[in-house]
């Protein structure tokens, strides 16, 4: 281990080869996690919590993504990994402490990502990482401090999904737990189809495409205004009173309120409530349900693309409630989502403080 001079005292510069050892390989798939057991199991290509009732670890490792993407976790206990993963042990160091680092400087992980088509981290690569490593009672101080920051992040996520999963709840008690008439969609709401030629798009106009929808949050993100010639096909035209639908995949739910009036990719098709039966909310959460979800992905055709028709979305047989107790929802969920982007802005900000904390903390900046 080389001592380099820019370095605090007692600190050093050292490869991640030095601190850190390969586990044996597991032998089991990607595909063998379930969403309930007694361990957590981890992936390359899910970010989210999977499980599995057995286990192949015990104790503090490092659990780094192999193909894909970067990614990085902790885990201190029992859990098991698919072969898609590098398991990790540290030596002369602590595991959190390195994991931070990683965490903290993760385009050094992803600068490792080699090869033709899917790209896998390399582990000459991995194992020639730089890190500062202080002594171990200053590397676990620096793990202290970080995990109060790093709480206030998960107390933020789990304010997040309880806010949503009291939408869901909100919904479920107004709307599944009376009978209402059953109609079709188009009774209620009419899908709109209103192609705007290429050369009448104008400068200024706000475009959304398919990849501007995020999965499940309904949020629109990155949204463009086009310059004249920058889109070379028809688009559809939509405004602040439509639900935006992306028919593509429907299985990623991109499902959309628009506050603008704007053209979109036919990818996605606009939605207008019919006002004397229906509201845009009512439409827009009850096509997010898990049971239409699986229906529009059932509907779809294409293999490789696959894409529900608008004439079948007009088909989906839906509940009729009043109007008057869809426009109740509809002023819950407005209610909601200012609530929602209160938590976003206070998420910006606490997710800005961690990371600012973790660059001064390796810069030996929060121990001196």
């Amino acid at each position: 281990m080389k001592q380099q001079n820019k370095l605090l005292y007692g600190w050093q510069e050292v490869e991640l080869g030095d601190v850190l050892s390969f586990a044996p390989k597991s032998g089991k798939k990607a595909g063998e996690g379930i969403e309930q057991g007694k361990h957590k199991f981890f992936t390359s290509s899910s970010e989210q919590s999977k499980f599995i009732n057995e286990f192949d670890f015990d104790g503090d490792y490092l659990i780094l993504a192999t193909g894909g993407k970067a990614g990085i976790h902790h885990c201190n206990g029992r859990f098991s990994a698919s072969n898609d993963c590098f398991v990790l042990k540290t030596d002369n160091a602590f595991a959190k402490y390195v994991y931070y680092y990683l965490f903290s400087k993760i385009h050094l992980l992803e600068e490792g990502f080699k090869g033709a088509g899917l790209k896998h981290l390399s582990r000459n690569h991995l194992l020639c990482i730089k890190i500062p490593l202080p002594p171990l009672p200053t590397q676990k101080l620096i793990v202290s401090i970080l995990e109060k920051a790093d709480s206030l992040k998960q107390k933020r996520e789990e304010a997040d999904k309880l806010t949503k999963e009291y939408l869901q709840s909100v919904f479920k008690e107004m709307f599944y737990k009376k009978k209402f008439p059953i109609v079709k969609l188009k009774d209620i709401a009419i899908i709109e189809r209103n192609s705007i030629p290429a050369n009448q798009i104008k400068k200024g106009d706000k475009y959304v495409g398919l990849e501007h929808l995020e999965s499940e949050s309904g949020r629109i993100i990155n949204i463009i205004s086009v310059s004249e010639g920058d889109l070379k096909s028809n688009k559809f035209s939509f405004d602040e009173n439509c639900v935006l639908y992306g028919k593509l995949r429907p299985y990623l739910n991109k499902i959309a309120l628009p506050e603008f009036k704007g053209i979109c990719s036919t990818d996605i098709v606009p939605i207008r409530s019919i006002k004397e039966k229906s509201n845009r909310y009512f439409i827009s959460y009850i096509l997010k349900q898990p049971y239409y979800i699986k229906l529009a992905t059932d509907r779809s055709v294409g293999a490789n693309l696959p894409r529900l028709s608008p004439r079948e979305l007009e088909s989906f047989e839906i509940i009729y409630p009043p109007l008057p107790l869809q426009n109740k929802f509809a002023s819950i969920v407005k209610e909601v989502e200012q609530l929602k982007e209160q938590q976003k802005k206070s998420k910006e900000q606490i997710d800005n403080l961690f990371n600012a904390l973790m660059q001064r903390a390796f810069k030996g900046e929060l121990v001196r």
